[in-house]
């Protein structure tokens, strides 16, 4: 099983669209997924049309060890896509880590029960905080979504690049294998200047661009991500080419030894 945590330190870049896209066109290849909603504002979870109130447990219980990550899953939120839900009490959840021993290890444990996938899909909250920095650890691959059209994007990303390093000075093999530019419109000055940019990250990026389009704001709404509900547009056709492009081995183990 891939396991890949979609992080950035700001809101607003796509992060969870990002994951439910994924998610939705990895499986419509017939492959099985796991998303994890480590977000208190679960956002993800409400993109595929779940209340947390309706999830056998949430992910609140799961790393408090009053369930286990098995019995927790929302199974077929889309075909061929399970969910473990977020809650907004994962912020008071986060505060009590800091004082645990081995806090950065909780959900690796949590999730040492749930291994019958083929993708695990980690959505963390906007921040680095200890939600984050856990997501990060059980998955030890990166994708990392930066906004076209928000020069402040660089600056996030590379506040998660220097957090990946730390961890990765701690022997913990980790890497950012994609930055994924998203909000796409090659008209703005701001891609430009983003573009330019870009190659001070030292990181790998992604071909496949992710366009601007109120598309995905809609499928959002509609608690279905928009590769599942419009699958012939422009928006859905990206994530499912980047989809494909994340699975080839450019993007694999080649690129994580570089990134790292």
């Amino acid at each position: 099983m891939r396991r890949r945590a979609v992080s950035a330190q700001k809101g607003g870049v796509a992060k969870t669209t990002t994951v439910a896209n994924l998610a939705a066109a990895w499986a419509s290849q017939g492959r099985r997924v796991l998303v994890v909603d480590c977000d208190p504002q679960f956002d993800l979870t409400r993109a595929l049309g779940v209340a947390p109130s309706a999830a056998p447990a949430t992910m609140l219980e799961v790393l408090t060890g009053a369930c286990s990550a098995a019995d927790a899953i929302v199974h077929d939120v889309l075909p061929g896509v399970d969910l473990l839900a977020g809650h907004r009490s994962l912020r008071g959840l986060e505060v009590g880590l800091a004082n645990e021993i081995k806090r950065e290890e909780y959900l690796t444990r949590a999730l040492a029960d749930v291994d019958d996938y083929d993708e695990l899909l980690i959505d963390c909250p906007p921040n680095l905080g200890l939600l984050t920095v856990n997501a990060l650890f059980a998955a030890r691959e990166v994708l990392l979504p930066v906004s076209m059209k928000d020069s402040a994007a660089l600056q996030s990303a590379a506040e998660v690049r220097a957090t990946v390093a730390v961890l990765a000075e701690r022997d913990v093999e980790i890497a950012i294998t994609a930055v994924i530019r998203t909000m796409v419109d090659r008209r703005r000055l701001a891609y430009r200047a983003i573009m330019e940019s870009l190659d001070d990250l030292a990181l790998p990026v992604a071909d496949v661009e992710i366009p601007l389009t109120a598309d995905f704001d809609n499928s959002i709404v509609v608690g279905c991500p928009l590769v599942a509900a419009r699958p012939a547009s422009a928006g859905a056709q990206a994530y499912i080419a980047l989809a494909d492009e994340l699975r080839a081995p450019a993007l694999g183990p080649a690129v994580a030894a570089r990134a790292s």
